[in-house]
């Protein structure tokens, strides 16, 4: 990232007993087809979900999109999951 790149990120934080198996549900998506310049880390307890959202060069609007739509995708999933358990 140089020096005029601005990055972003994003925390997801979301109260839940069930937080360890959200983010053991979520992961493995994360590790697959995403672009070199997004990063998602998705931790969980007995308390709470935290999942972390960076991606490199927010000077891109597209960049900025895809930021939001993974946080989109993010709460689409919790809830399916959610849903199932």
């Amino acid at each position: 990232m140089g020096e005029d790149s601005l990055g972003c990120t994003a925390t997801l934080i979301l109260p839940s007993k069930d937080a360890y198996i959200l983010a053991k549900s979520l992961n493995p998506d994360n590790i697959k087809d995403v672009p070199n310049y997004l990063s998602i880390d998705c931790k969980g307890d007995d308390k709470k979900l935290i999942c972390v959202i960076k991606v490199l060069d927010c000077n891109d609007p597209k960049r900025i999109m895809s930021l939001k739509n993974t946080i989109d995708d993010l709460l689409i999933n919790i809830k399916s999951i959610i849903d199932s358990i």
